[in-house]
């Protein structure tokens, strides 16, 4: 009875994949890219940052407690042009929500140009392209990576924040 119900069950989760595959027939390519980017070195985003990966370095930024959710998009600039040959960049984009309820968004890209076809297993060249933290009371852009753990200190003192004022 069991094998019964799994050779039926195999249909079924063909159907599933070829439908996920269609809903997003980058997943695979997704996965990719966000698997490097957690693993690139902040060092190579921004020198002043020790030599410890992306995503490591932002779970000790964020706290153990951190909810992080990674994916891939077009950074924000795909202007819908009908006839535009801009090329689009691809980012991995990550957020991640503090237990405190700020939020961190940051924005990495792949800055090989896009009419450049990597060589099989070559790695991107990630940079980042946008980094920002949500308070409460506002949007703070920052220009560096390394901006970052001085932007978290700063805006945990914050008079909303009674747990740190006392």
């Amino acid at each position: 009875m069991l094998a019964m119900k799994g050779t039926a069950l195999a249909p079924v989760l063909v159907m599933c994949a070829v439908a996920l595959a269609q809903i997003n027939p980058n997943a695979a390519r997704d996965a990719k890219l966000i698997v490097e980017a957690k693993q690139v070195s902040v060092h190579r985003l921004d020198e002043a940052l020790p030599d410890l990966s992306f995503e490591k370095w932002l779970r000790k930024e964020s706290g153990a407690d951190a909810q992080c959710h990674w994916e891939v998009n077009d950074c924000g600039e795909q202007t819908g042009t009908p006839g535009s040959d801009t090329p689009v960049p691809t980012c991995v984009e990550v957020d991640s929500t503090l237990k405190d309820g700020r939020e961190v968004v940051i924005f990495v890209a792949d800055d090989r140009p896009a009419n450049d076809q990597p060589k099989k297993g070559a790695p991107a060249h990630w940079k980042i392209f946008f980094v920002l933290l949500v308070t409460p009371h506002e949007k703070i852009n920052l220009p560096r990576l390394s901006d970052l753990p001085a932007a978290l200190i700063k805006t945990h003192q914050l008079p909303n924040y009674p747990e740190i004022a006392k």
